[in-house]
């Protein structure tokens, strides 16, 4: 038999305002403080900032973290190590994020938004858990977004078996 429980959630909020860069706004609603961590993502993505990157995620928890064309990695380690790499690479692409949405379930957030790397739309989920009062990353997933357009713009192509392009 398999056991569920159901969540209580604060509604989803879309926020587009910047952010507190303090951890923890007094006052605050976990959905901004939650907003806030994920734009402290996005700052030291943006500023390569490893220190801070590793700063912000969970440490007594397990984490995971799909990049754009990378197998999954799992562990603080192996993620960290990813993190390493492509912020200490200097030819790696700026990036910057829109449209964030955010969730609270108890001790667990989210965030879905679009990310821009380069010539590349993202469609991005980070999670994150409240421990010791502060919002922590637990997993970040990136996903190229397809569009019909873009296989409307696309006519005449085919892929190496001569088959025309799908959206899956």
């Amino acid at each position: 038999m398999v056991k569920t429980q159901a969540l209580s959630c604060q509604a989803p909020e879309t926020e587009t305002a910047e952010g507190d860069p303090h951890q923890h706004e007094p006052g605050g609603t976990d959905i901004q403080d939650v907003l806030a961590a994920n734009r402290r993502f996005y700052q030291a993505f943006a500023d390569r900032d490893v220190a801070g990157m590793e700063a912000l995620w969970a440490q007594d928890r397990d984490v995971r973290c799909v990049h754009p064309g990378w197998p999954a990695l799992s562990g603080r380690e192996p993620v960290m190590r990813s993190w390493r790499e492509l912020l200490g690479n200097p030819r790696s692409p700026g990036v910057r994020h829109q449209g964030e949405q955010a969730t609270v379930c108890g001790d667990i957030g989210w965030v879905v938004c679009e990310e821009f790397v380069a010539n590349t739309a993202l469609v991005v989920t980070n999670l994150f858990a409240r421990s010791g009062g502060n919002w922590r990353m637990i997993h970040h997933q990136a996903t190229p977004i397809s569009s019909i357009a873009a296989f409307e713009d696309a006519s005449g192509y085919e892929d190496l078996n001569g088959r025309p392009p799908t959206l899956h």
